[in-house]
């Protein structure tokens, strides 16, 4: 190979090496899945390896900043039962109680269309009062009970991986290209800067 062709070949191939290391460092976020031993060396991909210490961060701070118990409890006290409740004592009286009081011998004949509606008004009215405290006892449970962090950090300590890159891929597919490019961009200006050094030293002469 002349000094020429070496010369027009030194910036693609700097440009090849230099796409293929970008490549390789993308690979290398998800593999390999498990740890691989190269001599002295246990090499694991950056994501398998860390992945319990990410679900143990993430859940943290998705914790403390996103999902924070009180407030979701407070959000649950919000909640306003009332105006679902008058159709629970509609659906309570006249499809469970009223069948049931009217095949009772003697009492089922004084059982009427009357009857029923002041029992409807009563049990809404009986309802709605325990409404709130009802709320309140299932905010409060909810927070004493639930433990968001632990549930997070459990869930993304057990993932799939191969699923969780495929999810990456597509989501950072146009980025992970460009980062592909740019090394290989990169690698051929720095063959260029090569060459370009290698003329103005004198170490390749034509």
């Amino acid at each position: 190979m002349n000094t020429s062709t070496l010369l027009i070949l030194t910036p693609f191939l700097t440009a090849a090496i230099g796409w293929l290391t970008n490549w390789i460092a993308i690979k290398m976020l998800f593999h390999p899945r498990d740890p691989l031993k190269l001599l002295f060396c246990q090499w694991q991909g950056l994501i398998p390896r860390r992945q319990k210490q990410l679900a143990e961060e993430a859940s943290e701070i998705i914790e403390r900043e996103i999902l924070q118990q009180n407030k979701i409890s407070n959000e649950i006290r919000k909640i306003d039962l009332k105006p679902y409740l008058d159709k629970v004592a509609h659906t309570i009286v006249w499809n469970r109680i009223g069948p049931q009081l009217k095949s009772i011998p003697l009492i089922g004949g004084f059982i009427n269309e009357s009857t029923l509606a002041k029992f409807e008004v009563i049990a809404a009215s009986s309802i709605k009062e325990e409404a709130e405290p009802l709320v309140e006892k299932v905010a409060s449970e909810f927070q004493s009970t639930i433990n968001f962090k632990n549930i997070i950090n459990d869930n993304i300590a057990a993932f799939d991986l191969e699923r969780l890159e495929n999810i990456v891929n597509q989501v950072a597919q146009r980025e992970f290209k460009t980062i592909e490019r740019l090394g290989a961009v990169l690698g051929f200006l720095f063959g260029c800067a090569q060459v370009i050094l290698f003329i103005l030293t004198g170490v390749i002469q034509f």
